[in-house]
């Protein structure tokens, strides 16, 4: 799904001011894309931004480079900009991730809500965020739905303040704070995995700081050493492995 919207005057923070802001979302389920969707853009609308019409909106939305620059594609992110006339690609990517029953009957959920935003004139990235949310409710879809509607608001702050949500997870406060390198990454969704993948270990937080040739840099909030973070992360990722450790630095390298 996708939106297109227009700032006219926002104040500093992660998006520049006065520029047209495309913001696409996928997820596995349309109703989980639609729902965080629905969330961001109205957090946005709230922040002063305006909304494009619906034509426009479809016609991008059927735009066979839409689906590439989901995957930090430049060459679709220019192609989209120049068709649409818009300046700043944020693209999105919601997950809920299988809900747990405990001892008293009730569904605990985690969903992740991840965006980052580039330019569109060149694809450099301005900003990315991957913001963690858990919920409890009386269904794994009631827990899910939840949690996802969380995960996208911290999104949607993280937008329109400029800073990282930091996961959402109170756990983070006995955690010590790492920062995660992983070479041979090829797209933002392929950051973004990264990001999921310490969200699953147990990371109280993890937040995508940067994607630059081919390197993901994710900072991660962790009860334990480096070296137990790097081998939960290898056992979750086979295909991600631990180059060095260097203090609270990690460096790993996807094979």
């Amino acid at each position: 799904m996708l939106f297109v919207i227009a700032l006219p005057g926002f104040c500093d923070g992660a998006l520049p001011r006065g520029k047209t802001i495309a913001v696409l979302v996928r997820s596995s389920s349309s109703q989980h894309a639609r729902s965080a969707e629905a969330i961001l853009i109205n957090s946005l609308i709230q922040g002063g931004y305006k909304a494009v019409d619906k034509d426009r909106l479809e016609s991008i939305r059927h735009n066979k480079a839409a689906a590439l620059a989901l995957e930090g594609d430049v060459d679709a992110i220019l192609k989209l900009s120049q068709t649409y006339g818009f300046n700043v690609l944020v693209s999105g990517r919601a997950t809920i991730h299988a809900p747990v029953k405990n001892e008293f009957g009730l569904y605990t959920a985690t969903a992740v809500v991840s965006v980052s935003a580039c330019q569109g004139a060149d694809g450099r990235q301005l900003f990315a965020d991957s913001s963690t949310a858990k919920e409890v409710g009386y269904t794994g879809d009631e827990a899910g739905q939840k949690a996802l509607e969380s995960a996208a608001r911290m999104a949607a702050r993280s937008m329109i303040d400029g800073t990282p949500s930091g996961g959402g997870s109170s756990a983070a406060n006995a955690s010590s704070l790492f920062e995660v390198e992983v070479s041979g990454i090829r797209s933002f969704a392929e950051a973004h995995a990264v990001v999921e993948a310490l969200s699953k270990v147990g990371c109280g937080s993890s937040n995508l700081l940067r994607f630059a040739g081919g390197k993901a840099v994710v900072k991660a909030s962790w009860v334990g050493n480096a070296d137990s973070l790097a081998a939960a992360l290898s056992r979750q990722r086979s295909d991600i492995t631990l180059e060095r450790v260097e203090g609270d630095r990690i460096v790993m390298i996807r094979r």
